[in-house]
C-alpha cells in the first residue's frame, strides 16, 4: 500500500517578464498544502512573482518519439477546455510555458499545441487543464513570498562549512606544531 501523499508539480515565475518554468515536485495531501510546501522549498533562491502547483497525475506528456508512433487523435470539438502548454527544449533545461490551447482531451491538446506553436518543436510536450492549477494571484506575491526572502538560514552562504573546516585544521596543525617543539 502506498502511504505517500500525492505528487504535485511546481511551476515558478522568477520575474514579470519571465516564463513559468517547472521547478520540481512536492508531496502534499492537497493543493493548498502543496502550494505552501512549494513556497518553502523553491522560493528561497531565486525569488518568485508567481507559483503554480498541479497534481502530477493530470499532466499529459508526449515526447517526439511517442508522437511519431502515435495514431491520429479524434479532433472532436465537444466540451473544449483550456490547456496550458509547456515544452522541454534540451535535456538539461526545465519545461517552460509556451502558451495555451483549447481542446477536448489531452491528446487533442498536444495536437493543437503542435499546430499552434509549430515554430517551437520541443523534445517533449506537457499539457494540463488550466482548471487543475492552483496559483497565487499577483496581488498575493508580496505576502506569499516576502517571508521566504528574509530567511537567511536557507541561504547556503550562511553555512561556510569549508572555510570553518580549514580554520579547524589550521588550528589543529598549529597545536601539533607547538606540541612537537
Amino acid at each position: 500500500m502506498d502511504t505517500q501523499w500525492p505528487r504535485y508539480m511546481v511551476f515558478q515565475q522568477e520575474g514579470p517578464d519571465q516564463p513559468m518554468v517547472h521547478n520540481g515536485t512536492v508531496h502534499a495531501p492537497d493543493a493548498e498544502l502543496a502550494m505552501l510546501n512549494a513556497r518553502d522549498v523553491f522560493v528561497r533562491r531565486p525569488e518568485a512573482v508567481q507559483l503554480w502547483v498541479v497534481l502530477a497525475d493530470v499532466i499529459f506528456t508526449q515526447t517526439q518519439e511517442e508522437l511519431e508512433k502515435a495514431e491520429p487523435v479524434d479532433q472532436s470539438t465537444s466540451q473544449l477546455v483550456d490547456y496550458y502548454v509547456f515544452g522541454k527544449f534540451t535535456q538539461q533545461a526545465q519545461c517552460r510555458h509556451i502558451g495555451q490551447v483549447q481542446a477536448s482531451s489531452p491528446q487533442v491538446a498536444v495536437a493543437a499545441a503542435i499546430a499552434t506553436f509549430a515554430d517551437k518543436q520541443p523534445l517533449w510536450w506537457w499539457v494540463f487543464p488550466a482548471s487543475t492549477v492552483l496559483k497565487n494571484e499577483s496581488s498575493e506575491s508580496d505576502p506569499m513570498f516576502s517571508a521566504a526572502r528574509y530567511k537567511t538560514f536557507k541561504d547556503q552562504a550562511e553555512y561556510p562549512v569549508i572555510t570553518m573546516m580549514r580554520e579547524l585544521r589550521a588550528k589543529a596543525n598549529h597545536k601539533d606544531t607547538e606540541n612537537t617543539k
